[in-house]
Order: C-alpha cells, then sequence, then structure tokens
C-alpha cells in the first residue's frame, strides 16, 4: 500500500490530458462504432421519435438482431416477445440502447486488440456479470431504468481495457497482487491516472450524461459517501465492483464491502440474491454479446465469488462423507485410513500441503485430516481452508506435542479440533463423525437457502409479470392510471430535486362519440389503438405514456422545456391527422403544461395541462394549447 505522501504526490492528470494518453499511443484505442455514436447524438435531439431512433439503429442490422434479443432477456423477464426493432427501442428505451449500442461496438472492436498478459474475455465476462448486479442494485437503491444501468455497470470499468491496450498490461496491475484499492493507488502512482479515472472520462467522451460517466470515478468502498441521487448511483458502482468475479487468488476488501452494503442499507441475503439472479442471467446475457458460457464455468466463477462474503454459502456437498488425509508419514496416514474406512468413509491422502491444494480444488473434500509434523505447511493451508471457504470445511489436527504452544498454534490456523499421536480409534472415528455431521448439516441449509432464493427470483418473476398487467391499458398497451398513479410523484420529485423540467402533454381524440356512432365501437377502438401506436412512437424511452380515459392520453417528458414539449405536441398532432387506412380521419386536441418550479404538486401540474387541453377544444379542436407559464413560488 503506497503512504500518504506518495499519494498526495500522485494527483490524477486533468481529464484532457487522461484522453490524450489513452487515444495518443501507438495502439489504437478500440472505439464505438459510427451507428452507436449518432445514437448517442441523437438523444440530445428532442425532435426525434422513437422510430427515428429505430432507423438510425437499422443502418447496423447485426446491432437490430442483438437489440432485440436484448429485448426478449432476463432484464425485461414478463413482457410479451418483440419481434421488430421499435418495440426493441420502445422497451429498452433510447438512452438504454445508444449506451448499449456503445458497449456492444466496443466488444467487437476490443476483439482485434489482443493484449499480451490481459484476459480480454474474462474481463468482458466479469463486466457483464457487473452490469447484471448493478442492474438488480439499481432496482433497490437506483431507480434507473433496467437496460441504462444495465449498460452502466457494463462500461463502469472500461478504463481497465482502454489502460490495456493503450499502455501495455503492464500499466494496469503490479507483479504482485493487492486489493482493489491499492491497485487503483497503484495505477495513479505510476501513470497519473487510474482506471476509474480513465473510465470516467470515456464514458463522458462517448456521449454518456456527465452524472453518470462520474459515477465511475467512484470513493474506495471503505468511505461511503452523503444521501442524494449521485452519490448513491457511485455507490452502486463501487458495491457492483466489490461484488464482481474474481480469479481463486484475489485479494478482497470484505470489511468495506460489508460497509458499503449496510450504507445502502442492503444485507447479506439481498447480495446473495443478486448474485443468484446473476448467475441466472448470466449466460443468456453473454450470448446477446456473442459470448458462450457454459453452466459449469458460471457455477465456478460464481461460487468463487460467493467465498469472497464474510459467510460464505454452501452448497449440497455429496462428498461430505469423503475425508482427505494430508501427512508425510505413510504409517501414519494407513493407521488412519483403516480406521475412517471401516466407519464407511471414502479416503484420499497425500504428503504434504501442495499436494493437498490440487486434491481440494479438484475433488472437494469437506472433511481433512492434518498432520502437524510439519507446522508451517499445514498450518498455511488451514487458514486458506478457513479464509475461503469459512465453514464449510472441518478441519482437524493430528499434533504429536502435548503442549499448550502447539494445540494454540493449531487453533490459531483454524483447525476445529486437535487429537495427540498415537491416536485412539475410537477418538478419531467420533472426531471425524462429529466435522462430516456438521457438514452436512450446514449444507442441507444452505441448499435450503439456495431454494429460498430461487423461489424468490421466480416469485419476484412473477410479481413483474403481475404488475406489468396491472398497470397496462388492455386495449392500446400503453400505461393505465394505476401506473401514471406509481409513476408521477417519483417523475415530480425527482425533476424538483435535479431542478429539470418536466412537461406534460394532454391529449383528446376530438369527436370520438362521433365515430363510435357513425362507424362502430370496433373501428373506435381501432383509432384509439392508432392513436396508441403514434403516442409510443413519438416518445423517447424516458419518456411515460399512459391512457387515462376513453379517449384521453397523457404524456410525461423528462428534462424537457416548452419549446421542446411544444414541438413534439405539434409532431403527434400532425401524425395523428394524417390519413390512415381503414380508419374515418381523426384529430386530437393537446394541452401542454411544463413545469416542475411554478407548480406546487405533480397534480397542479397535471390540472395546468388539463385546462390548456380544454382552450384547445373550446378554439376549435385539432390544436395544441399551452399553460401560461408559473413563476417559481
Amino acid at each position: 500500500m503506497l503512504d500518504d505522501d506518495t499519494l498526495m504526490q500522485a494527483a490524477a492528470l486533468p481529464d484532457d490530458s487522461i484522453l490524450h494518453t489513452l487515444t495518443s499511443a501507438e495502439r489504437p484505442l478500440p472505439s464505438p462504432s459510427v451507428v452507436a455514436l449518432e445514437l448517442m447524438r441523437a438523444l440530445d435531439r428532442r425532435d426525434l421519435g422513437m422510430r427515428d431512433i429505430a432507423n438510425i439503429a437499422r443502418k447496423d442490422p447485426a446491432l437490430v438482431a442483438r437489440m432485440i434479443q436484448l429485448a426478449n432477456s432476463a432484464i425485461f423477464a414478463g413482457m410479451r416477445p418483440a419481434v421488430a426493432i421499435e418495440e426493441a427501442v420502445l422497451r429498452i428505451g433510447t438512452g438504454g440502447l445508444a449506451r448499449l449500442a456503445i458497449a456492444m461496438s466496443l466488444m467487437q472492436a476490443s476483439r482485434a486488440s489482443s493484449v499480451e498478459g490481459f484476459d480480454l474475455r474474462r474481463f468482458w465476462m466479469t463486466s457483464i456479470q457487473r452490469g447484471l448486479v448493478f442492474q438488480y442494485l439499481s432496482q433497490r437503491v437506483g431507480k434507473m431504468p433496467s437496460a441504462e444501468a444495465f449498460s452502466l455497470g457494463l462500461l463502469s470499468d472500461v478504463g481497465l481495457l482502454a489502460m490495456a491496450v493503450s499502455l501495455g498490461a503492464e500499466a494496469v496491475a503490479p507483479a504482485e497482487t493487492v486489493d482493489a484499492q491499492a491497485l487503483r493507488d497503484w495505477q495513479r502512482e505510476r501513470n497519473g491516472f487510474n482506471q476509474d479515472d480513465a473510465s470516467a472520462v470515456l464514458l463522458h467522451h462517448w456521449g454518456f450524461p456527465l452524472v453518470l460517466a462520474q459515477a465511475a470515478r467512484a470513493r474506495p468502498a471503505h468511505e461511503p459517501q452523503q444521501q442524494g441521487r449521485e452519490a448513491r448511483l457511485a455507490e452502486c458502482v463501487a458495491l457492483s465492483r466489490a461484488l464482481e468475479l474474481r480469479t481463486e487468488d484475489a485479494a478482497s476488501d470484505i470489511p468495506a464491502m460489508r460497509r458499503l452494503a449496510e450504507h445502502l442499507e442492503l444485507g447479506e441475503d439481498d447480495l446473495q440474491s443478486m448474485l443468484a439472479s446473476a448467475a441466472q442471467d448470466m449466460a443468456s446475457m453473454a450470448s446477446v454479446f456473442d459470448m458462450t458460457l457454459d453452466a459449469k464455468e458460471i457455477d465456478a466463477e460464481f461460487d468463487r465469488l460467493r467465498r469472497a462474503l464474510s459467510s460464505p454459502p454452501l452448497q449440497i456437498d455429496t462428498l461430505a462423507e469423503q475425508l482427505l488425509i494430508v501427512s508425510p508419514d505413510a504409517e501414519l496416514r494407513g493407521s488412519v485410513r483403516r480406521v475412517l474406512e471401516a466407519e464407511g468413509h471414502g479416503v484420499m491422502e497425500c504428503e504434504d500441503a501442495e499436494a493437498a491444494q490440487a486434491i481440494l480444488q479438484v475433488e472437494g473434500p469437506r472433511v481433512i485430516v492434518l498432520d502437524w509434523a510439519d507446522a508451517e505447511g499445514v498450518a498455511a493451508l488451514c487458514r486458506r481452508l478457513r479464509r475461503e471457504k469459512g465453514p464449510r470445511v472441518y478441519v482437524l489436527a493430528l499434533s504429536r506435542e502435548t503442549e499448550q504452544k502447539g494445540v494454540l498454534s493449531a487453533l490459531d490456523a483454524g483447525a476445529n479440533d486437535v487429537l495427540f499421536a498415537p491416536v485412539s480409534s475410537q477418538l478419531l472415528a467420533a472426531k471425524v463423525q462429529t466435522g462430516a455431521r456438521a457438514t452436512r448439516v450446514l449444507a442441507a441449509a444452505e441448499a435450503e437457502r439456495m431454494h429460498s432464493l430461487r423461489t424468490q427470483r421466480s416469485l419476484e418473476q412473477r410479481n413483474a409479470e403481475l404488475m406489468q398487467a396491472a398497470g397496462t391499458d388492455e386495449l392500446t398497451g400503453l400505461g393505465n392510471r394505476r401506473a401514471l398513479d406509481a409513476f408521477l410523484p417519483t417523475a415530480f420529485a425527482q425533476a424538483v430535486s435535479d431542478r429539470l423540467s418536466l412537461a406534460c402533454l394532454m391529449f383528446d381524440l376530438d369527436d370520438f362519440k362521433i365515430i363510435n356512432d357513425r362507424f362502430g365501437h370496433d373501428v373506435g377502438d381501432q383509432a384509439l389503438r392508432a392513436v396508441g401506436r403514434v403516442l409510443r412512437q413519438q416518445s423517447r424511452g424516458m419518456d411515460f405514456v399512459a391512457r387515462v380515459g376513453g379517449e384521453e392520453f397523457v404524456m410525461f417528458c423528462p428534462q424537457t422545456e416548452q419549446a421542446a414539449a411544444v414541438s413534439v405536441a405539434e409532431r403527434i398532432r400532425t401524425a395523428i391527422a394524417a390519413p390512415q387506412d381503414d380508419l374515418p380521419p381523426m384529430s386530437v386536441s393537446v394541452g401542454v403544461a411544463v413545469g416542475v418550479a411554478g407548480y406546487v404538486n405533480a397534480a397542479e401540474l397535471v390540472r395546468a395541462a388539463d385546462q390548456a387541453l380544454l382552450q384547445a377544444k373550446r378554439q376549435g379542436r385539432n390544436r395544441v394549447c399551452v399553460a401560461p407559464a408559473k413563476m417559481p413560488q
């Protein structure tokens, strides 16, 4: 770990210097595709609707296929299958689509940037897992749309890839293994910036909003930040990094992870539930990014991840009755083997701690008998077992010393119990039976726990389906009044908190009673569905659209000023008035109100839009009227 003086000298380079360093290297940096960058730029254009975004995406047929696959993936469980890019854009959101297009094109480009000493496949596998964890975290505490949350988690460590490609693998990690914060300190001392700095700079350079880009530059996990949306977003990024897949010998700061989780009001059950969900969805999500992961590989990776937690989960162990004897004394191994085999145990044996490591990794016995003759070697093995497997293993030490010092050294290293040689056969059998029974009980408890997690996951998906159905208007597929009541208070409060505009557009289908009376209710239903389609096509991913009455609709557009809101309303009015096959002429009247600073609450904003709608009706229909601007109170 670097000392404080060194860290003070190793201040990060300015962002423009970091970007210049990464982009001016001899080896070209993997960059997003032209289509992906065009999609990002389109997010700033309020005059573009969903259909325009879909048409940009169509310039890359492979991207269209991936996005439709993503729209039908696990992160949108419970929704009907999407078959067209417009449906995918509607589901993913324009922001999510653009940012995931960045990720997909980066992954494709990086495959041509092989770097010696840098495991590209593991980087992207870890990134996908981190994206899933961040998505579930955001559902709990961040309140971001699923696709946008996944994209931020996926790319939150893209600076590591950029540094490896532009500066070489030797610039991203020291030779010795260090924990996450020490690694970043080392990078900053060596390069003038670390992978988090690089991630934030690149994300902002590619068009991510500053608040999302800066979340990648999170403070250390042991420094929980103040409350607020930006702080909680950064903490979610930090925790998703702490919960990412890790190699067998990677160091981890478990107490810091725990403190960060507690600050986000998450317990171990919450973390384990998120990991179970991520493990379940990992293979299907990897396939969206053209990666192949089999179930065994995923299970092995997540097993290592679960061991990073202070209370490591246990799995059903078919080898609970198998034992490993570790001793350089062949005669001792033979005598212990005979006693235990007579009790019905399967017995493996080896001479030293190094050989034991290989057996433990492949065979996985949970009861280990250690000859404490080579105290230093077996003590190190015992400590590692206890650190990695927690209570899942039972370690019985055989000591030739009857002095207190020898017994204490074994117990201090993590042994469950100590027997003195020469060993009593009956006592040896009894101790081993106790250890085997303890591992079986713990394994059974873990099996029940994992079953509960799977059941919870199934219930969550079913609840999502029910909530989706309960909040959907059956005729148009838009939100209904119930969905509006759930959306509006949060959206209004968020706009107030962020000091951003929230536009409310109220639509009423003109002369709808005449359409019903003259052409019949079937045609009337078709007319309402047509209005719903236009509203969906002209909305962004962050917009909310609902049918709130017989022929009345509402659209809420976050971060939209009055001029842009009127432009959207006129575009929708024109599209609905255009002749449509098999439908009579139609038109809508529109009322627009923009806040939130001048309105006491969301209901007042809606009333202002409704009054503007009534004014449009009085003035002759098929027009847009705007509520007078209200001054902040």
